[in-house]
């Protein structure tokens, strides 16, 4: 096999995860602004807003509530997705478990280097018993002082468990992803099934881009 290491975004890539996103989204506007505040059903719609800035989500809150609710709408959100969800919708892709399951049977190390705060993605791995898979997972504030971004998150992952760059591929939806792999020498897989916007991913040029898990399969199991 051509890598030593996958290294996996979440959100879009391994798992749909958006549906309990939302959801935790509308419970923050609900307390915020009462029973009739919802967010936009068209800027609902599309899953690639879920990347947007919790800014232009509030905006997108009708009837609009007052910018001094900011702060207990960003809360409420943390609240709800850390400590309340159960995650009821929140499902690997179609064939992701398969391949997970192969490559660790290969004996390929997979990790995850997410956006998703630590604390909401071991519960999602462990409610849903998919933390087997892992060797690790990584969170912008995973490391005490700052959050650390997609790019940095690598390069620490590399220099941490002593990994070659030319053996390692990462996964991801979006066009962050392609640069935070790019910035540490590492190959990129460009995944168009899952959240991110797919013109902004193939702008970034990754390695080669998917549209399905089989791809995927494919491209990891040449040797």
């Amino acid at each position: 096999m051509k890598y030593d290491v996958v290294i996996w975004d979440f959100d879009g890539t391994l798992a749909y995860t958006s549906e309990d996103v939302w959801e935790s989204i509308e419970y923050a506007a609900y307390v915020c602004g009462g029973i009739t505040s919802k967010i936009d059903k068209t800027f609902r719609e599309k899953s690639s807003n879920l990347n947007e800035s919790m800014k232009e989500i509030f905006k997108a809150i009708k009837p609009s509530i007052d910018e001094k609710m900011f702060e207990l709408f960003q809360e409420q959100v943390r609240i709800h997705y850390r400590e309340i969800s159960d995650y009821p919708n929140t499902i690997l892709y179609p064939g992701i478990s398969e391949l997970l399951q192969y490559l660790k049977e290969s004996g390929v190390n997979s990790y995850i280097v997410s956006l998703k705060p630590s604390k909401a993605l071991e519960q999602i791995l462990r409610k849903k018993k998919w933390n087997k898979y892992f060797a690790g997972c990584f969170s912008p504030d995973f490391l005490e002082g700052r959050e650390r971004t997609k790019s940095e998150l690598i390069a620490y992952l590399i220099e941490k468990e002593r990994l070659m760059p030319e053996r390692i591929v990462y996964i991801g939806d979006t066009y962050s992803d392609v640069i935070a792999a790019k910035n540490n020498c590492v190959d990129c897989i460009g995944v168009t099934y899952g959240d991110g916007d797919k013109e902004k991913l193939l702008e970034a040029n990754p390695m080669v881009a998917v549209n399905e898990v089989n791809e995927i399969y494919s491209l990891l199991s040449e040797v």
